[in-house]
């Protein structure tokens, strides 16, 4: 789909619009984006608390003398 306006200089710009399958292409890779992005990120966390909760453990294995 092609949309004409005017532009600020007076002349007439001529746009082509995205399709309903590339807006929905689009939409769907940006979603994808996101997931990838929130797992990436949940897993770094979860790796940086399991690695000071084990840092916690062998402080204490090692601290503790009976």
């Amino acid at each position: 789909m092609i949309r004409t306006y005017q532009a600020q200089h007076g002349g007439t710009v001529f746009v082509q619009a995205l399709t309903e399958r590339q807006r929905r292409t689009r939409t769907r890779l940006m979603a994808l984006a996101v997931i990838a992005a929130s797992a990436i990120s949940a897993a770094t966390v979860m790796g940086f608390n399991h690695r000071a909760a084990a840092l916690a453990r062998a402080d204490i294995t090692t601290s503790w003398a009976p």
